[in-house]
């Protein structure tokens, strides 16, 4: 991946949601009943070749868990065979066995995430709300690697787990891994905002992960953070002796922590189980349906995605920021909180030169 990646006409990462929960589980063995209204086969299988035209260099198999919809083996094969390897991922929920994992390997999957919530079992069983998921989900990185499976892993960071990030890489270090997202919480409307991290926590966060990504021997990577960019170009600034404000990107050749080229959020498109298109998972505003859209048309031509990926309609401190071309905030954490996706980034405690100096 280069700085010059087109991101106007190629997402850098296409989601689909698989499908999803429409009601609570039975019991832990009796999965809930899935929508009726989602994609069939046939649908899927043209989605995924409308995903492959439009050539993203990571595409995602998720959802309530992607192993219980019919014929999930075939549709990831079918992925490979329209030429979405060998960037292709899936993630199952902490159930998966080892005959799954054996049967995606076969289906020439790319990569299979698994979620590690903490450090310790007694934190990570307390955030899935199952008891053995801490333990369930080492076994299945045991069976990842012994499958030869590549293996990326994903946290979930929220107030009660990120004193555990050091813990996290340590217990990964163990397993052969070939990446470590991320993810930062963007509340849905029926959630409580008590879990998301301040701007403040969100800062001393970063701080952790830049120290530990330089001691890893795999990638690390950021997801719905992207004022940890900004984070990053500063702290390489310090160390050259300069000021803290804004400096040229350095290239992403040169290895950057946690630092795609590009800001995901004005490169990302998440399908819903549905075919709703959406920026992203946590920005659920729809610019219309696969059912009825040419998806390409809407990623590339549709006034949602072309405002999301121009600067010049942000908002608040973000609109007056000298990192808004390089960060932008999360504009589905925005939405979430202030119900404006343009609005400024509510967790981010950095102010800008333009604001200081009107103060």
């Amino acid at each position: 991946m280069t700085t010059n990646f087109d991101f106007q006409s190629h997402p850098f990462v296409a989601i689909w949601e698989t499908n999803a929960r429409t009601g609570p589980p039975v019991s832990d063995s009796v999965s809930p009943s899935t929508d009726h209204l989602q994609l069939n086969d046939e649908e899927a299988e043209q989605l995924i070749r409308d995903i492959a035209e439009i050539e993203p260099p990571v595409f995602v198999f998720t959802g309530f868990d992607p192993l219980q919809r019919h014929g999930i083996y075939s549709l990831v094969q079918y992925a490979a065979s329209c030429g979405l390897h060998p960037h292709m991922v899936l993630g199952p929920n902490v159930n998966v066995t080892r005959t799954a994992i054996t049967e995606l390997k076969k289906a020439n999957l790319s990569r299979l995430v698994l979620t590690l919530e903490a450090g310790s079992a007694q934190t990570h069983d307390h955030i899935s709300g199952m008891a053995g998921s801490f333990a369930r989900t080492l076994q299945a990185m045991k069976w990842a690697n012994e499958c030869r499976l590549p293996l990326q892993i994903q946290t979930n960071a929220r107030r009660r787990n990120l004193h555990e990030l050091e813990q996290i890489a340590s217990v990964l270090k163990l397993f052969r891994i070939v990446g470590w997202n991320i993810s930062f919480p963007v509340p849905q409307p029926d959630e409580s905002l008590h879990d998301l991290p301040s701007a403040g926590e969100f800062e001393e966060a970063f701080a952790v992960l830049h120290k530990i990504t330089q001691e890893l021997p795999f990638k690390v990577k950021t997801v719905e953070a992207p004022h940890y960019r900004r984070f990053i170009v500063q702290q390489r600034s310090r160390a050259r002796g300069g000021a803290s404000g804004l400096v040229a990107f350095p290239s992403p050749d040169n290895g950057i922590p946690g630092v795609l080229p590009i800001n995901e959020g004005r490169a990302s498109l998440f399908i819903s189980s549905t075919g709703e298109i959406y920026p992203s998972r946590g920005l659920r505003v729809s610019a219309g349906n696969v059912r009825q859209h040419k998806l390409a048309d809407i990623y590339r031509n549709s006034p949602l995605f072309d405002s999301l990926r121009d600067p010049a309609n942000l908002k608040g401190k973000c609109g007056d920021c000298e990192f808004r071309e390089l960060c932008g905030g999360s504009r589905a954490r925005a939405w979430s909180v202030s119900g404006d996706m343009f609005g400024e980034e509510p967790c981010c405690s950095y102010l800008p030169m333009a604001v200081r100096k009107a103060g």
